[in-house]
C-alpha cells in the first residue's frame, strides 16, 4: 500500500516536529502541521489528507475529539488518535468519533507505521463499502424499495425507507412492533398478509404478497407489495428481511389492462389488431361473430385486405402508416365467411410507437346491415302506403314533380287520375275493417296491373287512389286506361266467402292544359272525381273549366252554412199535408229554407248534400229539430192539440248514437204528445242494412216518433226493407205524380205501391199534387194523404197554423 498525505494535529511544537521526521522518514508525505482544532478542520478541508494524526488534548476552546468528529462526518477521512493519557473516560469520550487507531504518546516508529498502515487499509475498506452501500441505496431507491426487518423472536419491525411511502417519511427509520405496521393493512388484505408472514416464520423460503393500506388518500386506494424471507443467523435468532414497494401505478395499470381485455373481449363491436403490415395478431369474439371467421383463420391471412370486398385505396393505407393521417372512418362491405357481403362502419387507427414509427392498427367494426335494412324500411314507409305498397301522397309528389317536367322538356302530357271508390263504406259496416282492408289491398293490385311500370299508382288515404300517366300521346289513350280501369275495378271480389262488387268514379286532368303545378292538376283531377259521381258513379270524368265554377259555388255554399247558422239565417217553412177526401189540413212537412245574401233563394237539393260533405249537416239537423220543437211546443200552448209534424233527417245522423239519446231527451223535456213528431228517412239509408239502423229506428218509434220513408220507388228499392224495418208512412215521390193524370204507367206505379202498404198497413202520402185529377186518382186508388201546390206551397208557421185552425174547425185556440 502506498504512503499517504498526512495531517498532523499537535499542540506541542517538538512532538509534532518529531512526528514529522518519523513519518517523513517511513515515506509519508505530510500537508501540513497545526495546533488547534479550528485550524485542523479549515486545513483538512483545504488539503483533503488520506489521514489526521489528531492529539487529544489540544489549545483552545475546541479538543482533539470534537474536531475529529466534525472532519469525519464532512470528509470521511480517517482519525488516528494521539495522546498521553489512556484513561478510561478519555477512551470512550474518544470512541465517538469513531477513530480509526489510537496511539499513547511517545510513539515508536515501527508501532506509529504499523497503525498509519491499519487505519488506511481500513478507511480504504470503508470507502468501498460506503461506495457499494451508496450504489445499492440509489438502485433501492429506483426501484422504489423500503427495506424492511422483522425480528420474529422479539415480534418487532424496523422499516428503512429511502424513498418515503404513505406510512413513512423519506430517510427515516421505523422502529415499532408489528401489530402496529398491521393495524395500518387493509381488512381485506390482512388475513392474507398474516399467512403469509407467519407461514414464512414457520416454515422458512420466502413470500411475496400484494395488499392495500386503509386510508387510500385524496388519490384513492394505495398498494403496496412486500417480499421477503427467513434468516436465521447461528441457529439462534429468526428475521425475516424483505422489501416494501408501493405498487399503486402498476396495479392502476393493471386494472386499466384488466378493464380493457374486458372490454375487448366483451364489446359488441368486432376488433382487429393489426401489425405494421397489417396482418392480424388479434382479434375479439366479437369478430368472430360477426364475419364468421375463426382466430386461425383470421391469423392465416396475408394482410386485413382478404376480409374486404373492396379493399381500402393504396393511398389511404400509406397515409396512414406515414402518420399523416391518425384515424379512418366510413362505410365499407365485408366478405362474410358464408359467402354474402355485409354493411360495415369501421374505424381504422394508427398506433405510432416510441420512435413515432406506426407499430400497429386497431380495426374497430360494427355490421349495420340491419340498420341499413331498417333505415331502408323506413324510407320506403316514408314513400308507402303501409297497406298496400303503393306510393303515398308524399311520393306522388316528387313522382308527378318530375313527370311534368320531363312532359315539358320534350312536349309531351301529364294524365292525373283520380280514383274514388263507390260505396266502400258498406263494406268496412257490414264486415269490418279487416275486410276492408283486404279489399283496398286487391283494388291496388288491379290498378297496378292496368298501367305500365313506368306509370304511378299512390293510395291518398282511405279509398282513394291515384294514378300519374306519363308521356301520354293522345287523350284516347287516357280514355282507354280509365276503361280498362273501371272495368277490372267491377270485377267481383271474394271476401270472407261472400262475394262484392266494387266500382269507382274516376276524375282525369290533363296536363299542360288543366294546370302545370302539382297541387291544380290535382285540385282539377278532384273536381272532375266530385263530377264522376254527381253524374252516377262508375264513369271517369275528364275536367272541364266549368267545374271550377262548381267546386267554388260549393266551397262558397259550405262556408256560407258556417254563417247562416250563425247568423240566423236559416229558417224552417211547412207545407201543408191535407186529407185528399175533404182538403182538410192534418199534418205538415217542415222544409228547410236558406236565403244567401249575395245569391239569393238558394235550393236544399244544393246546399244539403254540401252540408253532408263538408261535415255541416249534424249543427244544421240538430237547429232543424230544435225549431220544429220550439214550434209545436208554441202550438201546444195555444190549442187544444198541435198537428203531426215531419221533418228529414239525414242518414249521417245514425252514425252516433248519441244523436238518438239527444233528440229523444229534448222531445221529453218539451212534452211533446206521442206521434207528433215524424222523421223523414231515404231508401238509401235502408239500403246500407245497418243494424245500429235498425234499433235506432226502433228506439225512436219507442219513444213515440213514427217514421216516413221518402222518395219510396226513386232508390234502389229493395221490398224486403218494408219487411224488415217498422215504418209507419210511405211517401210517394212526385216523379211519379207529376204525368199521373196522362201516364198508365205512372197511374200503374201508383196503384200498386198503394196497395202494397195497404197490405202492410202502412200509410201513403203523395208528393207533389198539382191537379184535381192527380188527386182524384190517387183518392180513388185508395190514397188518403197528399202535399202539394194544388193545396198550398210551403209556408211561415203563422200562416200555416191559421190554415190548419181554418181548415178544422174542431180545433180552436184554448182558453
Amino acid at each position: 500500500m502506498k504512503a499517504g498525505r498526512i495531517l498532523i494535529v499537535e499542540d506541542e511544537r517538538i512532538i509534532a516536529m518529531d512526528l514529522q521526521l518519523q513519518l517523513q522518514a517511513l515515506g509519508y508525505t505530510v500537508c501540513a502541521v497545526v495546533a488547534t482544532g479550528k485550524l485542523a478542520i479549515d486545513k483538512a478541508k483545504e488539503e483533503r489528507p488520506d489521514l489526521v494524526l489528531m492529539d487529544i488534548h489540544l489549545e483552545g476552546a475546541m479538543d482533539g475529539v470534537d474536531a475529529a468528529t466534525e472532519i469525519y462526518l464532512a470528509l470521511k477521512t480517517p482519525i488516528v488518535f494521539l495522546s498521553a493519557y489512556a484513561e478510561d473516560a478519555t477512551l470512550q469520550r474518544a470512541e465517538s468519533a469513531l477513530p480509526y487507531g489510537y496511539l499513547v504518546k511517545p510513539v515508536s516508529p515501527r508501532e506509529l507505521h504499523a497503525t498509519l498502515q491499519m487505519a488506511m487499509s481500513r478507511s480504504h475498506i470503508q470507502q468501498d463499502a460506503d461506495a457499494l452501500l451508496g450504489r445499492f441505496s440509489k438502485a433501492m431507491q429506483a426501484a422504489r424499495l423500503e427495506i424492511w426487518e422483522w425480528r420474529a423472536d422479539i415480534d418487532h419491525l424496523n422499516i428503512y425507507s429511502l424513498n418515503g411511502l404513505d406510512m413513512l417519511p423519506r430517510n427515516q427509520v421505523i422502529s415499532e412492533p408489528i401489530r402496529n405496521f398491521l393495524e395500518k393493512i387493509d381488512r381485506r388484505d390482512l388475513p392474507a398478509v398474516m399467512q403469509a408472514m407467519e407461514q414464512t416464520r414457520q416454515e422458512g423460503g420466502s413470500f411475496t404478497v400484494s395488499f392495500r393500506l386503509q386510508d387510500g388518500g385524496a388519490d384513492g386506494e394505495r398498494w403496496l407489495e412486500a417480499h421477503g424471507k427467513r434468516f436465521d443467523e447461528l441457529h439462534q435468532n429468526c428475521r425475516i428481511i424483505g422489501v416494501l414497494q408501493d405498487i399503486t401505478t402498476r396495479r392502476q395499470t393493471e386494472e386499466r389492462l384488466r378493464q380493457a381485455v374486458t372490454v375487448f373481449d366483451s364489446t359488441a363491436e368486432g376488433i382487429a389488431i393489426l401489425d405494421a403490415e397489417r396482418k392480424v395478431v388479434s382479434i375479439n369474439p366479437a369478430f368472430t361473430e360477426q364475419t364468421g371467421y375463426s382466430e386461425a383463420e383470421a391469423l392465416g391471412w396475408a394482410s386485413i385486405d382478404s376480409l374486404y370486398l373492396k379493399p381500402h385505396s393504396a393511398g389511404l393505407i400509406e397515409q396512414l402508416q406515414n402518420g399523416e393521417r391518425k384515424l379512418w372512418q366510413g362505410n365499407v362491405s365485408y366478405l362474410h365467411h358464408r359467402g354474402h357481403s355485409i354493411s360495415i362502419w369501421e374505424s381504422l387507427s394508427a398506433v405510432p410507437g416510441h420512435n413515432g414509427k406506426i407499430t400497429h392498427f386497431v380495426l374497430v367494426f360494427s355490421d349495420i346491415s340491419s340498420v341499413l335494412a331498417a333505415q331502408e324500411q323506413l324510407d320506403f314507409l316514408a314513400k308507402h302506403d303501409p297497406l298496400t305498397n303503393l306510393s303515398n301522397r308524399r311520393m306522388l309528389f316528387d313522382r308527378l314533380e318530375y313527370e311534368l317536367a320531363q312532359a315539358t322538356r320534350h312536349r309531351k302530357m301529364v294524365a292525373v287520375l283520380l280514383i274514388d271508390l263507390d260505396h266502400f263504406k258498406h263494406v268496412n259496416d257490414s264486415l269490418g275493417h279487416a275486410a276492408g282492408d283486404h279489399l283496398l289491398t286487391i283494388i291496388a293490385a288491379r290498378l297496378q296491373a292496368c298501367v305500365r311500370a313506368s306509370d304511378t299508382v299512390a293510395r291518398l288515404g282511405g279509398d282513394e287512389f291515384c294514378i300519374v300517366l306519363g308521356d301520354v300521346r293522345a287523350p284516347s289513350q287516357i280514355d282507354q286506361t280509365a276503361q280498362k280501369l273501371l272495368d277490372k275495378l267491377s270485377e267481383p271480389v271474394q271476401l270472407e266467402q261472400m262475394t262484392c262488387y266494387v266500382s269507382g268514379s274516376i276524375g282525369i286532368a290533363l296536363a299542360p292544359t288543366d294546370g302545370a303545378a302539382v297541387s291544380e292538376l290535382l285540385r282539377n283531377a278532384d273536381q272532375a272525381m266530385y263530377g264522376a259521381k254527381q253524374a252516377g258513379r262508375n264513369r271517369c270524368c275528364f275536367y272541364a273549366p266549368a267545374m271550377q265554377k262548381a267546386a267554388e259555388i260549393r266551397l262558397q255554399i259550405s262556408s256560407g252554412l258556417h254563417q247562416a247558422l250563425e247568423h240566423g239565417a236559416l229558417r224552417l217553412l211547412f207545407q201543408p199535408i191535407v186529407d185528399l177526401a175533404d182538403g182538410k189540413v192534418v199534418k205538415a212537412e217542415a222544409l228547410l229554407r236558406w236565403r244567401h245574401e249575395q245569391t239569393g233563394e238558394i235550393s236544399p237539393s244544393v246546399f244539403i248534400p254540401i252540408a253532408e260533405e263538408c261535415g255541416m249537416i249534424g249543427p244544421i239537423s240538430e237547429w232543424v229539430f230544435d225549431e220544429a220543437l220550439r214550434q209545436l211546443s208554441r202550438w201546444l200552448s195555444s190549442l187544444d192539440r198541435a198537428p203531426q209534424v215531419s221533418i228529414n233527417v239525414s242518414a249521417l245522423h245514425f252514425r252516433d248514437e248519441q244523436n238518438h239519446t239527444r233528440w229523444i231527451h229534448k222531445a221529453r223535456e218539451a212534452g211533446m204528445p206521442t206521434n207528433t213528431l215524424v222523421l223523414e228517412i231515404t231508401e238509401r239509408l235502408l239500403l246500407d242494412a245497418d243494424p245500429k239502423v235498425r234499433q235506432a229506428l226502433d228506439l225512436y218509434r219507442s219513444a213515440g216518433f213514427m217514421i216516413a220513408l221518402d222518395d219510396f220507388g226513386t232508390g234502389y228499392s229493395a221490398l224486403s226493407y218494408l219487411k224488415q224495418y217498422n215504418l209507419d208512412y210511405l211517401k210517394i215521390d212526385q216523379s211519379f205524380i207529376r204525368q199521373l193524370d196522362v201516364d198508365a204507367r205512372d197511374q200503374a206505379l201508383c196503384e200498386a205501391i198503394i196497395a202494397l202498404a195497404g197490405k202492410l198497413d202502412l200509410q201513403v202520402i203523395a208528393e207533389g199534387v198539382e191537379t184535381k185529377r192527380q188527386a182524384n186518382f190517387l183518392l180513388e186508388a185508395g190514397c188518403r194523404l197528399g202535399q202539394g201546390f194544388l193545396y198550398a206551397p210551403p209556408m211561415e208557421a203563422d200562416a200555416f197554423i191559421e190554415l190548419f185552425c181554418k181548415t178544422n174547425a174542431a180545433y180552436h185556440p184554448s182558453g
